[in-house]
């Protein structure tokens, strides 16, 4: 017999990262608007407006076009540890009222370059009418669809960094 009364449950998406920059430079991947804009949550082909206050208690809101659609993402910058610590919230105001979480952590690499440990925690909301196993599946296809989008996110934002390196090369 199916039970109705599970409690709703958190995904939780953890990312370990090696990159080629320094911690310094990882970090201002994640609090330089004009870096931001062009990977999180957003490209520079799709993005609408980007509107950061960049400190803590500052918040965010990203107006993202994609088919035709219009996403707005809204959050508040937590806590900044300067090259090395950032947590924030992020919502879909149009989607859900729940606000989610992500915290980055930056560590230099002994052979140079930085591990970033990306951590995200979503609350999913148990509709009455599923059942046990359908609620574990719907959360399985949230975690793997997420964890999917951030991961193609954090390519982007080592593409943009790669970028960046070149450019300033060539001056």
């Amino acid at each position: 017999m199916a039970k109705y009364n599970v409690e709703n449950e958190h995904v939780e998406i953890d990312i370990e990262r090696l990159l080629k920059f320094t911690p310094e430079v990882v970090y201002e991947a994640w609090t330089k608007e004009e870096l931001l804009k062009q990977w999180f949550m957003t490209t520079q082909r799709t993005n609408q407006s980007f509107e950061a206050d960049i400190q803590e208690g500052g918040q965010y809101r990203i107006v993202d076009r994609r088919n035709g659609k219009q996403n707005v993402i809204e959050g508040t910058y937590k806590e900044l540890v300067l090259d090395e610590y950032v947590k924030m919230t992020i919502g879909m105001p149009g989607l859900s009222e729940e606000e989610d979480i992500i915290e980055v952590e930056f560590f230099e690499r002994e052979n140079g370059g930085t591990q970033m440990l990306f951590y995200y925690r979503s609350l999913v909301e148990k509709e009455r009418r599923l059942t046990t196993l359908e609620y574990k599946q719907k959360k399985k296809e949230y975690h793997d669809s997420t964890a999917h989008g951030f991961e193609l996110m954090i390519d982007q934002m080592q593409n943009v960094l790669e970028e960046r390196e070149e450019q300033q090369s060539h001056t």
